[in-house]
C-alpha cells in the first residue's frame, strides 16, 4: 500500500496493494511519487464542479481539518511508465500528500464520460473535510453529499440511486441509507457528525457514542433506531481502510 499522510476510501475503490498473479509485472512502484504513475486528469469543467462541491461541503460541515492549497487529479489508470509495474488501478481515493502544504491527489476511477465520474468527484469532494476518517460513517455522508451536489449542478447521479436505495448487503448501500436518514432526522446535528473524529490507528473514525450523547436527551434512542439495521452488516466488514462504530446501546 502507498505510504500516505492520509487517505480516503471512494466508492468503486478497487485497491491500492500490489496486484498479484500478472505475469511479467515488477514489483514495487515506478520511480517518483505514487500519484505520478497514474494519468492525470486535464479537465476545466469537472475541476470546476469540484471546487464549487468542496464550497459547499464547507459551508455544511465546517472548514477542512487540514486547509486545501493544492487537489492534483488522476484517473487510476497507469501511465506509460507505470504498465510494467504491479500497482492497482481503477479506484477513487482523497489522499493527503503533503500537510503540511495542504496537498491533495483525487483518484477518480472511471473515465471522464462514465456515468458515475460526477458522483464520484462529489463523494471524493466531502472527504477532503477531513482526509483522516476513514469509516463507514463518513463513506455514507460522502454519498449523500455527491447525490445533492450532482442534483444542485444538474448532473445526473449515475446508477448510484438504483444501486443504493435496494442492495441489502452492499456496505456503500447501508451507510448511505444510514446517513440520509440521520440527516432527515437531525438536519441540525448531522454536520457535526464529522466533528466527532477519534483516532483509529494511522487514520481516525467518528465517535458515534459521543455524537449521540450530544443530541437531545428525548431523542437519542431515535438516532440509535436509524443506526440499528446496518450495523450487522457494517460491522462485519470493518478492515484496515474501513472502521465502524457500532453505539455502546446497540451492542
Amino acid at each position: 500500500m502507498p505510504r500516505a499522510l492520509g487517505k480516503t476510501a471512494g466508492l468503486l475503490l478497487a485497491s491500492l496493494v500490489f496486484l498479484s498473479g500478472c505475469v511479467g509485472l515488477k514489483d514495487g512502484k515506478p520511480p517518483g511519487p505514487w500519484h505520478e504513475a497514474y494519468q492525470p486528469i486535464d479537465d476545466p469543467a469537472s475541476e470546476a464542479f469540484f471546487f464549487q462541491a468542496l464550497e459547499k461541503a464547507k459551508a455544511q460541515f465546517g472548514e477542512p481539518a487540514t486547509p486545501v492549497n493544492q487537489v492534483l487529479f488522476r484517473r487510476s489508470k497507469k501511465t506509460d511508465a507505470a504498465k510494467g509495474f504491479r500497482v492497482g488501478e481503477d479506484f477513487s481515493l482523497t489522499q493527503l500528500i503533503d500537510s503540511t502544504n495542504g496537498v491533495f491527489v483525487v483518484y477518480i476511477g472511471v473515465d471522464l464520460d462514465h456515468r458515475n465520474y460526477y458522483p464520484l468527484l462529489g463523494h471524493e469532494a466531502a472527504h477532503l473535510i477531513n482526509a483522516r476518517i476513514t469509516d463507514w460513517y463518513m463513506e455514507g455522508i460522502a454519498t449523500v453529499f455527491s447525490k445533492e451536489v450532482c442534483e444542485a449542478a444538474g448532473k445526473g447521479w449515475g446508477d448510484w440511486e438504483r444501486h443504493f436505495s435496494k442492495s441489502r448487503r452492499h456496505p456503500y448501500a447501508l451507510s448511505y441509507r444510514m446517513a440520509r436518514d440521520l440527516k432527515a432526522a437531525f438536519p441540525s446535528e448531522y454536520p457535526k457528525l464529522i466533528s466527532y473524529a477519534t483516532p483509529n490507528g494511522e487514520w481516525m473514525k467518528i465517535d458515534i457514542d459521543a455524537w449521540i450523547a450530544a443530541l437531545p436527551e428525548g431523542r437519542r434512542s431515535e438516532a440509535l433506531d436509524l443506526i440499528k439495521p446496518h450495523v450487522k452488516v457494517l460491522s462485519h466488514r470493518v478492515n484496515e481502510q474501513y472502521g465502524f462504530a457500532v453505539p455502546a446501546e446497540l451492542n
